[in-house]
């Protein structure tokens, strides 16, 4: 292990808070209640990990891990989940991540570097792991006005809005029980339109629900066609960039185009808080990518990162061993 960086694992959700809100990369998906939330839907073990350089605090590295006799790396529906410190320290704490990694007899991790982690081949060559790269769309709010919020869609998504409007489509916040009946049924027609089961328990809606209850910072927009709830979408606001989780609306209301008006509420959100971007949270597929892209949204990558302290030769053995268990799953 690098001499200057160490880690140790915290139990306090504070500290872990503050130094996840000091990065510029911070995203909701590092906050300690969401990693905690999410580990508990879905049975991972969340290792909070500290990261500390010559004996001071520096920033955050979760790990989230299937438990048994050899912990596997988990698979989160979500991205950008992995190590927040400043970039002269990204090279030593990946390295020092596979020595704790051979310490803890844990093989294989899988974690995203965020859009606003931006290591060049070099660092990741130099840090020693395998990367892959993907994308994600990203709103800049800057501008501060609803006017040009509109302007800076193409002429497609200004049709949509136009077209929700003569549907009567209303977006409102989300009414009790909404999020809870909604939420699975738009994730799971999301999913299988693309040929795979969703990867979220029934359950998550209603979890989702009470844990963003009284919470400022989660907004939980329900579209309406015609007095019909049609769906629900949310986004994580605790950070200057919102990030836009989940949801949309059922194919049955596709006409009245209600998930471009569903959108445009969270940008509107969004921007009245006064946040300066927000990210759209992945590509999908090519039509989605228009989508997103025909909302002002501007393409941003980031990388996906796979830690192995095994011999080069047995890490690939290892990676494809999981990843046939994960195509299994």
């Amino acid at each position: 292990m690098s001499p200057s960086i160490r880690f140790t694992e915290t139990s306090d959700p504070r500290e872990w808070d503050a130094l996840v809100a000091a990065h510029p990369g911070a995203t909701g998906f590092h906050d300690w209640a969401w990693l905690e939330l999410q580990s508990a839907i879905f049975g991972w073990r969340f290792h909070p990990l500290i990261v500390s350089h010559d004996g001071t605090a520096v920033g955050v590295f979760p790990v989230l891990l299937r438990p048994g006799r050899i912990p596997r790396p988990a698979d989160p529906p979500f991205p950008f989940v992995g190590p927040l410190v400043l970039a002269p320290l990204l090279v030593d704490t990946l390295r020092a991540f596979r020595s704790w990694q051979l310490r803890h007899g844990v093989p294989i991790v899988r974690f995203d570097l965020g859009p606003a982690v931006t290591p060049d081949d070099s660092d990741l060559e130099r840090a020693g792991v395998e990367w892959t790269t993907d994308r994600t769309y990203v709103v800049d709010l800057s501008h501060g006005s609803p006017e040009q919020l509109v302007a800076g869609m193409n002429r497609n998504a200004r049709r949509s809005l136009r077209v929700a409007g003569a549907h009567a489509v209303e977006v409102r916040p989300a009414a009790p029980g909404e999020t809870t009946a909604f939420l699975p049924r738009v994730l799971s027609e999301s999913y299988e339109v693309r040929g795979v089961p969703s990867p979220y328990p029934a359950e998550i809606g209603e979890r989702i629900e009470r844990w963003a209850a009284g919470r400022d910072d989660v907004h939980i927009g329900a579209a309406v066609v015609d007095g019909v709830t049609s769906g629900v979408m949310v986004a994580l606001g605790r950070h200057p960039v919102v990030s836009v989780w989940a949801g949309g609306t059922l194919r049955e209301h596709r006409a009245a185009n209600p998930s471009t008006s569903l959108y445009h509420d969270i940008l509107r959100w969004s921007l009245e808080r006064g946040h300066p971007a927000a990210d759209l949270v992945g590509r999908v597929d090519d039509g989605i990518a228009r989508f997103k892209a025909g909302l002002g949204a501007t393409e941003r990558t980031y990388v996906t990162v796979t830690s192995s302290p095994l011999p080069r030769a047995v890490r690939a053995a290892a990676v494809a061993l999981w990843e046939v268990t994960q195509r299994r799953r």
